[in-house]
């Protein structure tokens, strides 16, 4: 007969389950990609609230600053996914420049689609060029829905403007003319910014590599210049020579009497009709009573215009200029050539010279 076992003796040890470093490492990625999907997919949460957010990609960010701008306005939780994943895309040099609104939760693919299609054209609004501060305030309010008392003021505003690096008393000549990514609602300030901006690069653009400027003018002395080549010009050919005629009056030290200036000076549209009376007005702004270039712009000159005047036409000597129609001008050197050309128009039309036109003539002989 066996012998029976103690129910004391002590049972076999249990065997301990073998270190699996792939299970571990299998396990860890998952969790990882699942943090990283969360991320790319539900960025802000499984239920996010019924909100939309805006954000304004500028021209020239790079894709970190736009990472992080998204992130600020809680439409994304962590920027590294976001930049990976334009790269792998192929989509982190096609974001477009514009103002964009999106609902909290979109997902960070459909970011990256949303900005390398760009906005919609339903979206741009169109500042030609020549329109005044009140005229780009008017068309801003119409199209943004803001009151254009908010801009008029916010233009005028000194702490604004200090912000900005400008020491001219309003933003006008600083608005650059273009078409904007603006959406309804954008407030003042980010429009503003914006414009000038794109005003300040133009400027900076086409006086970069040049050893001095024309006369030794500033920045702000072209803008205003151009701003009366723009107010004076029809065809882009011809606004060389307008800026040749006025920098030969600037260097000679005789009065621009450039009807523009006077118009600008009585609240009215720089292209108003004048007449003689209105050239004697006084205003710091009437170019027939004072020297020099007026105290600014009077409105917010075009790319072409400022080009114009940092490269006015070659050997240009003409002094004066008449319309002879068609939005065409004929140049003179001297005041007796002027006069000639005057009757030219005169004998063409078939009628009376413009009021305007004969009454320059009579102010600049001191009549």
């Amino acid at each position: 007969m066996a012998p029976r076992k103690s129910a004391t003796a002590r049972k076999p040890p249990a065997r301990r389950r073998p270190f699996r470093p792939r299970r571990w490492a299998l396990l860890l990625f998952l969790v990882a990609g699942l943090a990283v999907a969360a991320d790319l997919f539900l960025p802000a949460g499984p239920f996010p609230p019924a909100e939309r957010r805006v954000v304004l990609v500028q021209r020239g960010q790079s894709l970190a600053q736009v990472a992080r701008e998204l992130k600020r306005v809680g439409l994304l939780r962590g920027v590294l996914g976001f930049q990976v994943l334009a790269r792998v895309m192929n989509l982190d040099r096609h974001i477009k420049a514009g103002q964009y609104a999106f609902r909290l939760g979109i997902s960070v693919p459909a970011l990256l689609r949303a900005f390398a299609r760009g906005m919609s054209g339903l979206n741009l609004v169109t500042i030609p060029e020549g329109l005044t501060l009140g005229e780009v305030s008017l068309l801003l309010s119409n199209h943004l829905g803001v009151p254009v008392a908010a801009f008029d003021s916010l233009a005028h505003d000194r702490a604004f403007m200090d912000s900005l690096g400008i020491t001219a008393p309003s933003l006008e000549g600083y608005l650059g003319p273009d078409s904007y990514e603006f959406l309804p609602g954008t407030s003042p300030e980010v429009a503003f910014r914006t414009m000038v901006a794109r005003q300040r690069r133009v400027l900076l653009e086409a006086a970069v590599g040049r050893d001095s400027l024309p006369l030794d003018l500033s920045l702000n002395q072209v803008l205003t210049l151009a701003s009366i080549v723009d107010s004076e010009a029809q065809m882009n050919d011809e606004r060389p020579r307008i800026a040749a005629v006025y920098l030969n009056r600037l260097q000679l030290g005789m009065k621009l009497q450039a009807d523009p200036t006077v118009a600008y000076g009585m609240g009215r549209s720089p292209r108003s009709r004048l007449y003689l009376r209105h050239l004697r007005i006084s205003s710091p702004f009437n170019t027939y009573l004072y020297d020099g270039l007026p105290p600014g712009p009077i409105c917010n000159p075009g790319r072409a215009s400022i080009r114009a005047v940092l490269d006015p036409t070659p050997g240009e000597k003409a002094l004066y200029f008449v319309a002879r129609g068609e939005g065409r001008h004929l140049f003179a050197r001297t005041y007796a050539e002027h006069l000639a050309n005057i009757r030219d128009v005169r004998s063409r039309a078939g009628a009376e010279v413009d009021s305007i036109e004969l009454d320059t003539t009579l102010v600049s002989r001191g009549l």
